[in-house]
């Protein structure tokens, strides 16, 4: 929603170019499909012009429930089995970040419901990889009013990775929430 920032995040530049295009222009570069799921269609309509026209734009099926509602509408609307989903208030993510993801989810996806990065203790659960088969999971959760993507982790088959081991750098998980962070 971008209230601790005071503006759409996706739309705030670094080096001149919108977050979401530089993280969209990463995902083309090492991903066939590219989805980018959107609260509503005033949302969309800010990204619609800015965005690579092979990009998929989507609004959540059920708004108003946040990032889980998302994954949700991701997982509805993929053409294969697992799906990466990265937030749009990290636009450092790095391309050595999305290849390690691919070269895990190629190691451990048959066995994961989850794929998420441990970082200091702490999990990235917008920065994970999904499995397709989750969709009865969310909805089971989100119909009890449930909505934290957290929920979600510790109820399924979750398999934390270093993150160090995704990005050495960890700028990958790096994200804006608030003007002070854009202070680079």
């Amino acid at each position: 929603m971008g209230r601790r920032m005071g503006a759409e995040k996706g739309l705030l530049e670094i080096e001149g170019e919108p977050f979401i295009v530089r993280i969209s222009w990463g995902l083309m570069e090492h991903f066939q499909e590219v989805l980018a799921v959107f609260r509503d269609e005033d949302q969309m309509g800010m990204y619609a012009d800015i965005l690579d026209p092979s990009i998929r734009l989507l609004t959540d099926e059920v708004p108003g429930l946040g990032p889980l509602g998302g994954i949700l509408t991701g997982l509805e609307n993929i053409s294969t089995m697992a799906a990466l989903f990265v937030p749009c208030d990290s636009p450092l993510i790095t391309g050595e970040f999305l290849v390690n993801m691919k070269v895990v989810f190629s190691e451990m996806g048959s066995s994961c419901d989850v794929i998420v990065p441990e970082n200091g203790g702490r999990l990235e659960p917008l920065h994970a990889v999904y499995s397709r088969s989750l969709r009865g999971d969310i909805r089971l959760l989100l119909s009890r009013n449930k909505r934290r993507v957290g929920e979600l982790i510790e109820s399924v088959n979750s398999c934390p990775v270093p993150a160090i081991r995704l990005d050495p750098s960890l700028e990958s998980f790096r994200n804006f929430n608030r003007p002070e962070d854009l202070r680079i």
